[in-house]
C-alpha cells in the first residue's frame, strides 16, 4: 500500500527541505521503472512548490494526505505492485496443495511472507509479489510453518489441521480443532516442464513413485488397524518414509536433485519395510518388490518384441501373428498392473510372467 510506503512521512519528520528527500526516497523504493519515478518526483516537487508559495503553516497530517493521494494516483495508473501487509485469510474446506490456483493461495503467501516463512527472497512469490498459484516454494514454506507450529506431519499441504492452527494464531479466541483427516499425504512435486535436466527428471520420478507407494502403505496400515491385525513396527517405518519424502521435497526445491533422489530412495525402502511388517508379502512369498521386478521384465520383453516386429522382414502372415501375440501380452500386462495397484502381488507376478511369455512367443513367431 502507498500508505505504508509513506509511513516515515507521518512518523514525526519535520517537513522542510528534508521532506523533499524523503519523498524522493519513498518514490524510489516504490517505483522500478524510470519514467514512473520521474513522474512521482515531479509531483513531489510541485507539492513542495505549492507549500513554499502559500507562506503558511501546513500540518504534517495534511502534507501526508496530499502525498498519499498523489502516490495512489500514479501507482493505480501504472499498476505497480507494492508491498502489502498480510490480511486475515478466510479459507474454504478444500485443501491447498501444489497445483491449487485461487486467491486463498495469494492470501496464504502474504501471511507466510509477513510471518517470517518467506516463499522466496525475490521474484514471483516474494513479499509484495505474491501469486494465486501454489507451487513447490509455497509448499516448502508451509512445511516450515507447520513444523514450527507443531503440526505433524509437516507435509506442505495446507489442510484441516493447518487451517485450524491458522485461526488460532490469527484470532483472539482459540478455535476448535477439527477432526484430523486420515493419513495426510506429502505434497507432490510439479509435473515436468520443458528443458528440465535428466537429474531433475529422475529425482521428480523417484519422489512421485515413493509418494504413491507411501499412500498405498498408509492405506494398508489403516485397513490393518481397523481389522485389528498385527501392525508390528510398520508405523515407525511409515514415519521414516514420510520424513524422507519431506527431505526429498526440500532438496528438490533447492535444486539438489542428487540428494532429492537419495531421500526418495530412502523413503521407498522404508515403505517396503512397512509393507513387510503389515504382511505385504503374499502366502506364496511374492512381495511388492518381486511384483515390481516382474512388471519391469515384462515391459522390457514387450519393448524387444515391438522392435523385432518393426525391423522384421518376415512374411505379412508371420508379422500379423506376432502382433496378435503382442496385443495379448499388452492385455496381460494391464492385468498385472491392476493387480499390483490393488496390492495383489501374487496375481501381479503371474500376469507379468504371462505377458513376458507372450512377448517371447511373438519374437519366435517371426
Amino acid at each position: 500500500m502507498v500508505e505504508h510506503q509513506f509511513s516515515k512521512l507521518r512518523a514525526g519528520v519535520r517537513f522542510s527541505y528534508p521532506a523533499h528527500f524523503f519523498i524522493r526516497l519513498a518514490c524510489t523504493r516504490m517505483i522500478f521503472l524510470r519514467y514512473i519515478r520521474r513522474t512521482l518526483r515531479a509531483i513531489s516537487e510541485l507539492l513542495l512548490l505549492i507549500i513554499m508559495r502559500m507562506n503558511t503553516t501546513i500540518s504534517q497530517r495534511s502534507i501526508a494526505a496530499l502525498l498519499t493521494c498523489a502516490g495512489l494516483l500514479v501507482a493505480s495508473t501504472f499498476l505497480i505492485p507494492t508491498h502489502a501487509h498480510a490480511a486475515t485469510c478466510v479459507f474454504s474446506p478444500k485443501n491447498l496443495e501444489i497445483g491449487s490456483v485461487s486467491e486463498e493461495v495469494r492470501c496464504l503467501q502474504r501471511y507466510l511472507n509477513s510471518a517470517g516463512y518467506t516463499i522466496t527472497a525475490t521474484g514471483v512469490g516474494s513479499k509484495g509479489f505474491e501469486t494465486n498459484q501454489y507451487q513447490t516454494k509455497t509448499a516448502a514454506a508451509v512445511a516450515k510453518w507447520q513444523a514450527a507450529n507443531g503440526i505433524s506431519p509437516a507435509t506442505g499441504t495446507f489442510g484441516a489441521l493447518s487451517r485450524a492452527k491458522y485461526i488460532v494464531l490469527t484470532s483472539t479466541t482459540p478455535a476448535p480443532t477439527p477432526t484430523p483427516t486420515p493419513a495426510p499425504v506429502p505434497a507432490p512435486v510439479p509435473t515436468p516442464v520443458p528443458g528440465e535436466s535428466v537429474a531433475e527428471k529422475n529425482a521428480r520420478n523417484a519422489i512421485l513413485d515413493a509418494r504413491d507407494d507411501y499412500e498405498n502403505a498408509a492405506n494398508d496400515y489403516e485397513d490393518a488397524k481397523d481389522d485389528g491385525d498385527d501392525l508390528g513396527t510398520s508405523k515407525t517405518y511409515l514415519t521414516q518414509a514420510q520424513k524422507s519424502l519431506i527431505d526429498a521435497l526440500y532438496a528438490f526445491v533447492d535444486e539438489d536433485y542428487a540428494d532429492a533422489q537419495d531421500y526418495a530412495d530412502d523413503a521407498q525402502s522404508a515403505v517396503e519395510d512397512a509393507q513387510d511388517e503389515l504382511g505385504g508379502s503374499s502366502s506364496s512369498g511374492n512381495s511388492k518388490s518381486d511384483a515390481k521386478e516382474a512388471l519391469k521384465d515384462a515391459k522390457d520383453a514387450m519393448n524387444d518384441a515391438e522392435d523385432e516386429i518393426d525391423d522384421s522382414n518376415s512374411s505379412s502372415s508371420k508379422i500379423r501373428k506376432a502382433e496378435d501375440l503382442l496385443d495379448k501380452a499388452k492385455d496381460a500386462l494391464e492385468d498385472a498392473q491392476d493387480a499390483y495397484d490393488d496390492g495383489d502381488y501374487d496375481d501381479a507376478v503371474d500376469y507379468a510372467d504371462e505377458a513376458q511369455d507372450l512377448a517371447d512367443k511373438a519374437i519366435d513367431a517371426l
